[in-house]
């Protein structure tokens, strides 16, 4: 009943129709009962992060209502709001439910350390973020990236989550492993510093030690794990894992930690991918044919315009800006 209860509220509450004593019940109810309050702050929390489209479709909504012609039954209008109004309620408490079980299943399939409330730490193209974890841990974040862990570490593992790109710089603590966990595999370390990258968008996944020694873990069924040396990299593409040496001892695969860019002989699609994270562009080929184009090419300062004039000079390509829209054509 209680949980009816606060759906009814907090459905007033969205919908601005909550009285002054319904507004102290929905109060006492946050603060006698846990799970609800959960509740409440991941549905705060995503009103907060909505998108600037999102934002714009609530604008275009208005100006529809406003050059509608208002009906001789003023009553149905009002009822009809409402019941619109109801539905999108609705639909956030639905949307909330469905992170919340999400989260619950997280608890129940993982260990002791991780049924701590995980910090997120996001980042937008072309940001970068630096963090330090409760162990004294530094993790610098890489454009697009996201990024969870707990505010204090407990239990027998130091356990954080990925996706994207970072690179970890660990504390040595011989009892309590660092692990962070991925898409597509598990990276264990004791006391070292490396770089894993695994963006959902990216066809491969990577991780590059600079020091220390790391234990990789696929999650594809394969039970052998992976153990990498300083200068090692390990590339996991269609299910298949490689360990090789790193050319340049890491430097092309960390370059974007001092906010460069630095590729050889990597193909116009995933240069193209690179531009998008660190430029905060979308790149469009009108050609399918140009993004198997070549380059190998080191960026420091340079902006978008100068990045793709400098690659005008490898291969014969042209390129328009329109916004934020890249356009590449012969």
């Amino acid at each position: 009943m209680t949980d009816q209860r606060f759906t009814e509220l907090l459905g007033k509450q969205l919908a601005g129709d909550i009285s002054a004593d319904e507004s102290m019940e929905l109060k006492s109810l946050l603060e006698n009962h846990a799970a609800l309050n959960k509740e409440y702050q991941l549905l705060q929390n995503y009103l907060e992060s909505e998108t600037e489209e999102e934002a714009n479709i609530e604008v275009v909504f208005d100006r529809i209502k406003s050059q509608i012609q208002a009906p001789a039954e003023t009553r149905l209008k009002v009822l009809k709001s409402k019941r619109f109004l109801w539905l999108r309620v609705a639909a956030m408490v639905a949307i909330v439910s469905g992170a919340i079980l999400l989260y619950y299943r997280e608890v129940l399939f993982s260990d002791d350390s991780s049924r701590l409330v995980l910090v997120k730490a996001q980042t937008k193209a072309a940001d970068i973020r630096t963090i330090t974890l409760g162990d004294g841990s530094v993790v610098k974040i890489n454009a697009a990236s996201l990024f969870r862990y707990p505010k204090k570490f407990s239990g027998d593992n130091r356990n954080v989550y990925l996706s994207g790109e970072a690179f970890f710089d660990v504390k040595k603590d011989p009892q309590h492993p660092f692990i962070v966990h991925t898409e597509k595999m598990d990276v264990q370390v004791l006391g070292t510093a490396f770089n894993v990258k695994n963006y959902p968008d990216d066809d491969f996944a990577e991780t590059t030690l600079i020091r220390g020694k790391v234990e990789i873990a696929l999650k594809n069924g394969d039970k052998q794990p992976f153990t990498l040396r300083p200068n090692d990299k390990f590339t996991l593409v269609d299910g298949k894992g490689q360990v090789s040496q790193t050319e340049s001892g890491g430097v092309e695969e960390t370059a974007w930690t001092s906010h460069e860019l630095v590729f050889k002989n990597k193909n116009f699609d995933q240069v193209s991918r690179l531009f998008e994270r660190h430029y905060d562009v979308k790149i469009y080929f009108k050609d399918p044919d140009l993004k198997k184009m070549e380059f190998t090419a080191h960026f420091t300062k340079e902006n978008i315009n100068e990045a793709l004039d400098a690659l005008k000079f490898i291969e014969n390509f042209n390129y328009s800006i329109k916004g934020k829209n890249v356009y590449i054509f012969r």
